[in-house]
């Protein structure tokens, strides 16, 4: 398994975080858990080795907002 941060801009309230997360759970094959805060304007990640931060960050993008990877780990 590895964990991402992303960095996520555009979102507003709450329910912009439980979008995030429910979409990266459900749609990615291999996303384990996903974690995002409003607040500090981050999600994380944790997901399967083969899964493509390219294939997060386009999840992120069809919901509306836009996310740059900041650590891996």
């Amino acid at each position: 398994m590895t964990t991402y941060l992303f960095t996520v801009t555009g979102m507003h309230c709450a329910s912009c975080g439980m979008l995030i997360d429910e979409t990266l759970e459900d749609d990615i094959d291999g996303v384990t858990r996903s974690e995002t805060s409003v607040r500090k304007g981050q999600t994380t990640v944790t997901a399967a080795e083969h899964v493509q931060v390219d294939t997060i960050v386009a999840a992120i993008a069809q919901v509306g907002y836009q996310a740059r990877l900041e650590a891996t780990s």
